[in-house]
């Protein structure tokens, strides 16, 4: 998994950041999305909006925040979110694999 920071803008009404993240294949993207999706549907915060979508086997996300401690706050939860779907893609992945063998 690899994760590029593509543009980062601050402006007086807040604070605004691109997020590419690479997966292995577009199934992997697509997948990491669903499951996330009810945190981005369902976000309690208004002071932070994020938006997400799939390119392939990248998965963008643009996260605008009014300020700074609710946009750290924002982005370490969708990159620890992202980060556990993808744990929990390779353990899947790696059971399978020890269940052929």
């Amino acid at each position: 998994m690899e994760v590029l920071i593509l543009e980062r803008y601050q402006f007086l009404e807040g604070i605004e950041i691109e997020i590419e993240i690479e997966f292995e294949n577009q199934d992997e993207a697509e997948v990491v999305l669903e499951a996330i999706k009810p945190e981005i549907d369902g976000s309690p915060s208004d002071r932070t909006s994020v938006n997400i979508n799939i390119h392939k086997s990248r998965l963008k996300m643009i996260i605008n925040a009014d300020d700074a401690a609710s946009f750290r706050a924002s982005m370490n939860s969708y990159l620890r979110w992202i980060k556990l779907s993808k744990e929990i893609i390779d353990l899947k992945n790696e059971y399978s694999e020890n269940q052929i063998n």
